[in-house]
């Protein structure tokens, strides 16, 4: 049994990176069970992954929550078509990790102008200051996309170009995996890098699971207009809507009070609260 992916390469169907998946997704070990047998049943040649994800989707929906959690990747491609509210997203996941943050800021070197995507400082507790990061976001919206090396020399250069900052370490961070070469390079540079996967327990995936930093988009019934709204009010993760009071949200959000008590319910059971 095959499986051809987003990128076009074809690769072994495996039913235990499913069940692990989904399981990962706090799926219980019935419900992954139950899925592998549904894709099993289900299988033609060549099945596609978007295929396979489809079928998986509608019976994960079984357990509060599982299906969204496993769809975290397309949710993040969801954040789009522009880079610019994934790099908002980033930030304040890394304020979540005690890093102090600033968006767009814009800087000279070279008698150059240029535009930095974060500027993220680490405070360690009780200090004022910390180590220093030149960090450039590279966003996908498409599947099987990965980040070419000639964004991590890119994103060096804005490094060296402004040294007078006294960045100590400039960082790729990309929604997909990156390439080979992307990692190769970045290690010959002393540039850190945080990927889909990569690096194993500091991936993107990593970061967001960990303390359930999910996106406002995981949640996949909200219509376009209400995303807009919380995109220009800051709120990206989804778990931060329930820092707000049911009025603070009428008035941020302009819905009805029912519909708000259902997204906020459905925030609770993709966090598991």
């Amino acid at each position: 049994m095959q499986v051809v992916k987003y990128s076009g390469e074809v690769e072994e169907f495996s039913p235990e990176k499913i069940k692990r998946t989904i399981i990962n997704a706090s799926g219980s070990k019935k419900l992954a069970e139950e899925a592998v047998r549904e894709v099993v049943q289900q299988y033609h040649d060549p099945m596609t992954t978007k295929e396979i994800l489809e079928i998986l989707l509608g019976l994960l929906k079984k357990e509060p929550g599982v299906a969204e959690r496993y769809d975290l990747k397309r949710a993040i491609m969801s954040l789009g078509p522009s880079g610019f509210p994934f790099e908002i997203f980033f930030a304040h996941i890394l304020e979540h990790y005690g890093y102090a943050t600033k968006v767009g800021e814009k800087l000279i070197g070279n008698n150059l102008v240029y535009e930095i995507d974060i500027v993220a400082q680490k405070l360690p507790p009780g200090k004022q200051s910390g180590k220093k990061f030149l960090v450039e976001c590279k966003y996908h919206n498409k599947p099987g996309l990965a980040t070419k090396v000639r964004y991590a020399k890119q994103t060096h250069e804005k490094f060296l170009a402004l040294k007078n900052y006294n960045f100590d370490q400039p960082w790729l961070v990309t929604n997909t995996k990156c390439s080979f070469d992307t990692i190769e390079y970045a290690k010959s540079v002393n540039m850190k890098i945080t990927s889909w996967g990569y690096p194993k327990e500091e991936s993107l995936m990593v970061l967001i699971k960990k303390q359930k930093l999910y996106p406002i988009t995981i949640l996949q019934s909200l219509p376009n207009k209400i995303k807009e709204k919380l995109y220009n009010s800051k709120i990206l993760i989804a778990q931060d809507l329930l820092q707000y009071s049911l009025p603070e949200l009428k008035q941020k959000l302009q819905l009805p009070e029912k519909e708000i008590t259902g997204i906020i319910r459905k925030v609770k059971d993709i966090v598991g609260e």
